[in-house]
């Protein structure tokens, strides 16, 4: 009767090494993450855009024809709730 089966206790050690890497792998590919980056240009243009939307909604809001799509609201925070209810 054998009391240490080598075989076994060999293959066990390598079943343990080969979940090391996955574990290790899986923990490497978190780490990485996207990033974007804009030109000078492009910051400048998307600054101006800006402005120009919000020189425009404060126009509105002085003389009082800004008016609030509450549909678009409800459907923006239903969205919001659906997305927080799926992580």
């Amino acid at each position: 009767m054998k009391i240490n089966d080598l075989g076994r206790l060999q293959g066990l050690q390598s079943y343990k090494n080969s979940i090391n890497k996955a574990q290790h792998q899986d923990v490497s590919k978190k780490v990485q993450v996207d990033k974007v980056e804009f030109s000078q240009a492009a910051q400048e243009k998307i600054s101006v855009e800006k402005e120009k939307r919000i020189q425009a909604l404060k126009e509105q809001i002085e003389n009082g024809s800004y008016k609030v799509d509450s549909g678009k609201i409800a459907e923006n925070l239903l969205s919001s709730w659906r997305r927080g209810n799926e992580e």
